[in-house]
């Protein structure tokens, strides 16, 4: 798979997790905000999972782009340096 591709479904894929966990986070606190209900038993479910999924995949992200990372880094504490 072609790198452009491979970061185009990485950021979909991060993009719509994060969605899911802002939809299910308006939900917990505004819709079920107290009790129990098995509605909100499975809202709670979703948003670990997701959360969870997201973070794996933020990693996945930072670890395909750390040469990058590491060159940004360096060049803005050159820039630092310089002034």
């Amino acid at each position: 798979m072609k790198k452009p591709t491979r970061n185009y479904l990485l950021d979909t894929a991060m993009g719509l997790l994060g969605m899911l966990l802002a939809i299910s986070s308006f939900l917990l606190w505004v819709v079920f905000p107290r009790g129990y209900h098995a509605t909100r038993a499975l809202w709670v479910d979703i948003h670990k999972w997701g959360g969870l999924a997201l973070s794996a995949l933020a990693v996945i992200h930072v670890a395909l782009h750390w040469r990058w990372l590491v060159q940004m880094t360096r060049r803005q504490l050159e820039r630092i340096r310089k002034r």
